[in-house]
């Protein structure tokens, strides 16, 4: 028989991340029941592939889920679970589960810690400013979280791991499934000493719109978002707009006026989106404590 955690699983493993309706359908009643209620076929009539939803649903092995998730040395945690990341209820649309690989106990410090985010082909300089923000940030105690892309974010990956902090990845496919594969041997890295965190099963890949999809899940795994190099469209202004829906800081790096790669960090200032930010002190002063400075 089903437990909440099951039914949470196979609901994960058909369900498209990121659906409003589902997310909340499932928040504010339970996986049990609206397991049962798709199978019944006596509900939901409205909502689009209902009949696809339930023949997935129907057809979904939970053992075979289960042995994905052992096989890649991954487990599954839904808010059942002690450690659930309480700031993701914050969203709008809440993930059903996770899927995470690494260190666990990590989760257990996503009160101090902060997002860099920002473009995949930076300059030199925001290259170099990624990488040192992240050194100082743990070099402070403070957890780096970040999507595992070229450009940016690995270089806030890696400047976590050069100083011997932690780092969270927030993956757009499934962690079998890394995306990009030149990043590997970062992904491997990340998940001896930090964590990798994703939306679907390990075997799914990584798709475009998804990316877009987790970045809800980076803003809102920190406790601030600093945007380091973007272009004036880009998926990290929907990473700063995302947090700032749900009331997190953000800060934009300031760059050259002539750059097309600050051009969306100069758009997030001006819109007062993003506080200007120069130096980790600067973040630190509004987003720890008076007490603890």
């Amino acid at each position: 028989m089903l437990n909440e955690t099951d039914a949470r699983l196979v609901l994960f493993s058909t369900i498209e991340p990121a659906d409003n309706f589902w997310s909340l359908e499932i928040s504010n009643s339970n996986a049990l029941n609206v397991i049962e209620r798709i199978l019944s076929g006596k509900y939901y009539f409205r909502q689009k592939n209902i009949l696809d939803l339930q023949h997935a649903v129907f057809k979904a092995d939970l053992s075979d889920l289960k042995n994905e998730l052992i096989d890649s040395d991954a487990i599954f945690i839904t808010p059942v679970d002690s450690d659930w990341p309480e700031v993701l209820n914050d969203l709008h649309c809440p993930p059903i589960g996770l899927v995470i690989k690494g260190e666990r106990n990590v989760l257990n410090d996503l009160d101090k810690s902060i997002s860099i985010v920002g473009s995949r082909k930076p300059t030199s300089y925001g290259h170099q400013i990624a990488k040192t923000l992240a050194m100082q940030a743990v070099r402070r105690d403070l957890l780096v979280v970040s999507g595992g892309a070229y450009g940016i974010d690995t270089a806030a990956h890696i400047g976590a791991l050069a100083a011997a902090g932690k780092t969270i990845c927030v993956l757009a496919g499934g962690v079998n499934r890394l995306y990009p594969t030149d990043n590997k041997r970062l992904f491997d890295h990340i998940s001896t000493s930090g964590l990798l965190i994703s939306e679907v099963m390990p075997n799914v890949a990584s798709k475009p719109y998804r990316f877009l999809i987790r970045n809800r899940l980076i803003a809102a795994l920190s406790k601030a978002t600093v945007v380091v190099e973007a272009e004036f469209v880009s998926g990290s202004i929907r990473t700063a707009r995302d947090a700032a829906e749900i009331f997190r800081p953000v800060f934009a790096i300031p760059g050259e006026v002539t750059s097309a790669l600050s051009e969306g960090c100069h758009r997030l200032i001006a819109e007062r989106i993003a506080d200007i930010a120069t130096n980790l002190d600067e973040i630190l002063e509004i987003i720890t404590p008076l007490q603890l400075r």
